[in-house]
């Protein structure tokens, strides 16, 4: 539909943006360190959080599989996504907030570091470094397929699939190395803006087009033709009530909070606690909002062409576009896939980017330097840092351009395999008794777990990782109570928490009884005195 000069005009604009940023950025926060190239050193404030963080997380799901799952699962998929939303505040204010705590003082680069300063075992290390790169690095290639794909289907198949896999991939690596997480947070924001506008604009232009603007002629015209839709488990049965629990149990846990790329953005990335308290109450709200719009293109999709099988809903929006808009409102339609287009390759970079930084650290963190002892000077390994993420960007490319099997089904559990890890995080900063051995046994037989659950049992499409943490929680219970740790290894961790809650919170008597308040800047010691005075 589009020519192949628009969408490489748009492509040049877009990714020079992308670019430009970066080198601004850089020249105007040069890191100097490993850590504050990776996680901001903690300075990132509160709406370019909460609009990175919910860029990072969504993915080219939005306008791709998203709609179509939709289509397919009907309102209960819908009720399933939002049930997970409330859980989100609860374990932000009892979980996240208390690993930001602590890294307010003990600075950490890669999630593994939080768990290694608790529990101070290098196997540990090691097991939950693979782990969180079984669930990033084929996200990375996942996105350069998904925009390549968007680019054929938006000209035609006139532009070469290849083509857009390398140069997407070669911008994305340059612009990931010279800014970080700096330059990252703040094209995410703007990138996050964009293709929130843009999924709602295919929303109402869609619903307009073809119903007047009526939502109400939309769900009758679904209640006369395909009426599953409202019940569950819906029209292709997706929502069972395993799924009822495992699914939203899962998005709450492993998507939303234990996915390395969001763990780094809620634990250590923000500049004070109210930062982590506007972040804990927006996120839910935008969450809302996205998944929202992506329902109702899903809602009109099936009002207008129902009955589609599953490989034309996969690509529903430009499906839509092509075979109902167009021949309604062709100008309208262009635009449309230009919105769509632009869309893909925002969301779908906002991702990638994210993932690779985080398993660039990973890799040159955790096992270069904390494995196998590789010693060098700040400078040094914020290069290591640097190469590292090119070589992963180069191998993400090279299988982009012929894509194994493996990488969708590594992004099918990817949210599942980090579950098991969670009870390991609570356990760890809540309960003293819990032990370095607990630790590496509840990480293996929950990853062990998973991998039943998907390949053995078939049940991952109903549970997820449910099982992993089931198994994960009860071996941290257990063999804590069987083995012992020195309180030695782990007495700074609860020094640092202790403190960090001292300089972070207070409670005052004000006129109305106790008020709670939670410190603007991290350790502002001096705006405490003057308040207890």
């Amino acid at each position: 539909m589009l020519t192949t000069r628009t969408v490489w005009i748009t492509f040049i604009v877009y990714l020079a943006f992308l670019l430009s940023v970066a080198i601004i950025e850089n020249a105007r926060f040069r890191q100097k360190n490993a850590r504050g190239f990776a996680t901001a050193g903690g300075s990132i404030k509160w709406p370019i959080l909460v609009m990175t963080y919910i860029a990072s997380l969504m993915s080219t799901w939005v306008f791709f599989a998203g709609p179509g799952a939709y289509y397919r699962g009907g309102i209960g998929y819908w009720a399933s996504e939002l049930s997970y939303i409330c859980l989100f505040p609860l374990i932000m204010h009892f979980v996240m907030n208390k690993v930001w705590v602590i890294n307010s003082t003990r600075k950490y680069t890669t999630p593994a570091d939080f768990y290694y300063d608790r529990f101070k075992s290098p196997l540990l290390r090691v097991i939950l470094a693979l782990i969180f790169l079984s669930a990033s690095f084929p996200y990375v290639a996942s996105v350069l397929i998904s925009i390549s794909k968007a680019a054929e289907i938006a000209t035609g198949g006139a532009i070469a699939y290849q083509q857009v896999v390398i140069i997407v991939g070669v911008v994305i690596i340059a612009y990931v190395m010279i800014g970080g997480l700096k330059s990252i947070a703040l094209t995410d924001t703007i990138q996050g803006l964009a293709y929130i506008s843009i999924l709602w604009i295919i929303v109402f232009a869609c619903l307009f087009t073809a119903f007047g603007g009526s939502l109400g002629n939309a769900l009758y015209a679904i209640w006369k033709n395909t009426n599953e839709w409202f019940s569950y488990p819906g029209p292709d049965e997706w929502v069972p009530y395993s799924a009822r629990f495992g699914y939203p149990f899962s998005c709450a846990i492993g998507w939303t909070v234990m996915l390395p790329h969001v763990f780094v953005r809620s634990g250590y990335s923000g500049s004070d606690l109210n930062t982590q308290r506007k972040l804990m109450f927006l996120t839910p709200i935008l969450q809302a909002f996205v998944w929202t719009g992506t329902m109702l293109i899903g809602l009109v999709s099936i009002a207008l062409l129902p009955g589609l099988g599953t490989s034309d809903t996969e690509y529903i929006i430009p499906y839509l576009i092509q075979n109902v808009i167009r021949y309604i409102h062709p100008t309208l339609a262009v635009v449309l896939m230009i919105g769509f287009f632009i869309g893909s390759v925002a969301v779908g970079i906002s991702t990638a980017d994210s993932f690779l930084l985080v398993t660039g650290s990973i890799i040159s963190e955790d096992l270069l330097r904390h494995t196998f002892g590789l010693k060098l000077s700040e400078k040094k390994q914020l290069l290591s840092v640097r190469i590292v993420i090119l070589i992963v960007g180069l191998v993400s490319i090279l299988f982009a351009l012929h894509p194994p099997e493996l990488i969708f089904t590594l992004i099918m559990f990817a949210i599942a395999i980090v579950m098991p890890l969670f009870p390991i995080l609570v356990l760890g900063i809540y309960w003293k008794r819990a032990t370095r051995q607990a630790a590496v046994i509840s990480a293996i037989a929950g990853t062990v777990l998973v991998l039943l659950t998907y390949f053995v049992w078939n049940l991952g499409g109903n549970w997820y990782g449910a099982f992993g943490f089931a198994g994960s929680l009860i071996c941290m219970i257990v063999v804590s109570l069987l083995t012992h740790q020195d309180p030695e290894d782990s007495r700074e961790f609860y020094e640092a928490l202790s403190r960090g809650e001292e300089s972070c919170y207070d409670m005052i008597q004000g006129s109305k009884g106790h008020v709670f308040h939670a410190c603007m800047k991290k350790h502002d010691f001096g705006a405490r005195k003057n308040m207890r005075k």
